[in-house]
C-alpha cells in the first residue's frame, strides 16, 4: 500500500501545490488513469518480433470452496490494438467438462495484444496475455457470489489534501481505499431487489458539501451512485484487495472543516494528511501528530489502526489558509454583490435628498403661510431677524437653515406695506370716525330743534 500510496503523491503533488484548485479535479483524473493504467495494463507491450505464439489454451477454475465451472461455460479472446485502443472481439469458445479452453485462429500483427474473458454472468474476469509468459496454461478463475458484505473490509483507507485555494477557500481531497474481501465468494449487489438501499452497497461518506466528486478502480465494472452523504458503488468485489480511488473538491467555511469518518466495514489502518503549512489535524482516536515526508513535501499525519465495524472516526482540520485582503477584494469585485450594494447605497442617497428637500419646502412654506399677519409691523420683523441671529451665533441652527430663514424674513420686510397704518395711526383713525359719527349724529337732528 506504502508504495502504492506513492506512486499517487508523486504524480499528483508537484502539480497541485502550483495549480488552482479550479484545475484539481482535471489532475485527479489524469493521475487516477495513470495509476490505474498502471495497475491493471503494467508491462503490455506491442506484441514482439518474434514469431508469436499461434495457440491459446488456458483452464477456468471456481475459487469458491465447493463451487463448479459452468458446463459450456462461454470464453472469448479479443485483441487489443495498442495504437488506437480499440479492443475487438476476435473469437469465442466454450470450455470442456474439465473446464479447458483453447483458441487456435490468432490473428496476428504489430501492435496487437491479447485479452481472455471468462463470461461467467454478471461478473466477468479477464487476463491480459502480455503479462503471461507460458500461452499454453493461461489460468483464470471465477467464483460464486454473495450479497452479504460481511466478508468486506478496509485494509487500509488514506485521505490527503494536496492542494488548498486559500483564495476560494476549497480544498482538492484525494482518497486511497483498498477494500478487502476476506470470503471466497465474489460479493454482487442484487440491483434488481426493489428493497435494495445505499445500505446494501459498498458505500464511503464524505465531508458535508464535496463537489466534482470521481471514483475509479481496480473493480470489475459497475455504477457509481452520488448521494448527499457521500456515494456507493455496485461493482463486483471479487476475494482479494483492490484499491478505489476518489478525489473531490470541498468548500471549507472560516478556517477549516469537521469530518465524522464512519466505517460501515472497519478498517486496519486510517490515516490522514496535511501539508504541514496549511493546517492541523486532530482526531482523538488517531495517534498522535507527526510529520512525514512524501514527494518531497512535508506533510501533518495521523494514524491509527484496528477499527471495529461501524465505528466512527471524528477528525478536524483547522487553520487552514485564508484569503488575503486583496484577494477579498478581488472577489468582491469579481461577483456581482458589489453591483448590489452601490444600488443600495446611492437608492438611500436619494432618499435623503428627497427628504431633506420635502422638509426644506415644508419649512420654507411653512413660514410664508403664517402670511405677513403674524408681524404686526416691520419693527417684528426686524426683532425677528435679531432672534435668528443670535440663535445662529450661538451655533443652535445650521448654516443653510439660518440664510433661508433670514432670507425669508428680510423678504417679508420689504414687502410689508409701509402704508399701513401703526398704532398711533389707528388711534387717530379711531378718533376722526368718533367726528365724524358725532358730526353725523347732530346733523340728523330734528330741524325744528335746529331752527330754534
Amino acid at each position: 500500500m506504502n508504495n502504492h500510496f506513492q506512486n499517487i503523491s508523486n504524480y499528483m503533488l508537484p502539480s497541485l501545490r502550483k495549480k488552482l484548485t479550479a484545475r484539481l479535479l482535471a489532475l485527479a483524473l489524469i493521475v487516477t488513469l495513470i495509476v490505474m493504467s498502471q495497475l491493471q495494463t503494467a508491462g503490455i507491450p506491442v506484441a514482439s518480433a518474434q514469431t508469436p505464439p499461434t495457440e491459446i489454451v488456458g483452464i477456468i477454475t471456481n475459487g469458491t470452496e465447493g463451487g463448479v465451472v459452468p458446463e459450456n461455460m462461454e470464453v472469448l479472446l479479443m485483441s487489443i490494438d495498442l495504437a488506437s485502443n480499440q479492443i475487438i472481439e476476435q473469437e469465442s469458445t466454450n470450455v470442456d467438462e474439465d473446464g479447458i479452453f483453447r483458441f487456435t485462429n490468432l490473428v496476428a500483427g504489430p501492435g496487437l495484444s491479447y485479452r481472455i474473458v471468462a463470461n461467467s454472468g454478471d461478473y466477468t474476469p479477464s487476463i491480459d496475455l502480455a503479462g503471461v509468459e507460458n500461452w499454453s496454461n493461461v489460468r483464470i478463475k471465477i467464483y460464486d457470489s454473495t450479497t452479504s458484505l460481511e466478508d468486506i473490509n478496509l485494509d487500509s483507507y488514506v485521505l490527503m489534501v494536496p492542494s488548498i485555494d486559500a483564495k476560494s477557500r476549497q480544498a482538492g481531497v484525494l482518497m486511497v481505499i483498498n477494500v478487502n474481501n476476506a470470503g471466497d465468494r465474489i460479493w454482487m449487489p442484487n440491483i434488481d431487489d426493489p428493497n435494495l438501499t445505499g445500505l446494501d452497497l459498498l458505500r464511503f461518506n464524505l465531508p458535508e458539501g464535496f463537489t466534482d466528486l470521481a471514483v475509479e478502480s481496480e473493480l470489475p465494472p459497475g455504477n457509481i451512485l452520488e448521494i448527499d452523504t457521500g456515494f456507493a458503488m455496485t461493482n463486483p468485489i471479487p476475494p482479494g484487495v483492490s484499491a478505489i480511488l476518489v478525489s473531490y473538491i470541498l468548500s471549507y467555511e472560516g478556517d477549516g472543516f469537521d469530518f465524522d469518518l464512519k466505517l460501515p466495514y472497519g478498517a486496519d489502518q486510517v490515516r490522514m494528511l496535511l501539508p504541514d503549512d496549511a493546517g492541523v489535524i486532530e482526531a482523538s482516536q488517531l495517534g498522535s501528530l507527526e510529520s512525514v515526508v512524501v514527494a518531497d513535501n512535508v506533510f501533518n499525519s495521523l494514524e491509527g489502526n484496528n477499527f471495529a465495524v461501524d465505528e466512527l472516526i471524528s477528525v478536524s482540520f483547522t487553520g487552514l489558509p485564508q484569503p488575503t485582503v486583496l484577494q477579498a477584494l478581488s472577489d468582491f469585485f469579481d461577483g456581482r454583490t458589489y453591483v448590489i450594494i452601490i444600488i443600495w447605497v446611492v437608492g438611500i442617497a436619494l432618499l435623503a435628498i428627497l427628504g431633506y428637500a420635502l422638509y426644506s419646502s415644508r419649512k420654507n412654506s411653512g413660514l410664508s403661510s403664517e402670511d405677513d399677519d403674524e408681524f404686526a409691523s416691520r419693527a417684528d420683523i426686524v426683532a425677528e431677524i435679531a432672534t435668528l441671529d443670535e440663535e445662529f451665533e450661538a451655533d443652535n441652527i445650521d448654516e443653510d437653515d439660518y440664510n433661508e430663514q433670514r432670507d425669508e424674513l428680510k423678504r417679508i420686510a420689504l414687502e410689508f406695506d409701509e402704508s399701513s397704518p401703526t398704532e398711533d395711526d389707528n388711534d387717530d383713525a379711531d378718533e376722526d370716525e368718533d367726528d365724524s359719527t358725532e358730526s353725523e349724529d347732530e346733523s340728523s337732528e330734528d330741524p325744528d330743534e335746529l331752527g330754534k
